[in-house]
């Protein structure tokens, strides 16, 4: 079973699957792009995302088991962006708080 999460805003989309997942490590696949996440960075990306969402402040970054960040998702005041490098391909956009509220439910939030 995949569990997929989503972002963006009125004109872009950007979702990937968790498609594997053990105590150690996920496979995370965005247009059958594979990454392998460490599981305490998948950790520490939702705890960083879920503070910055309440705060309104701060970045999240998820970064691959070889250390190169794939995904940062920057706060402030509400507004938000997002840029992606997975795989070869970048991409960055811009959005509001409001539409990452279900990201954050998908990703789960952490204490």
């Amino acid at each position: 079973m995949q569990h997929q999460i989503e972002m963006g805003n009125d004109e872009t989309t950007f979702e990937f699957v968790i498609a594997e997942a053990s105590r150690d490590t996920l496979r995370l696949v965005h247009a059958q792009v594979i990454e392998t996440i460490r599981t305490e960075e998948y950790v520490q990306f939702a705890r960083d995302l879920t503070h910055a969402f309440h705060t309104l402040q701060g970045v999240a970054r998820l970064q691959n088991e070889a250390g190169r960040v794939i995904l940062t998702i920057s706060f402030e005041r509400g507004r938000v962006e997002v840029e992606t490098a997975w795989g070869q391909g970048t991409n960055r956009f811009e959005t509001d708080q409001s539409y990452l509220t279900r990201t954050v439910g998908q990703i789960g939030i952490v204490e």
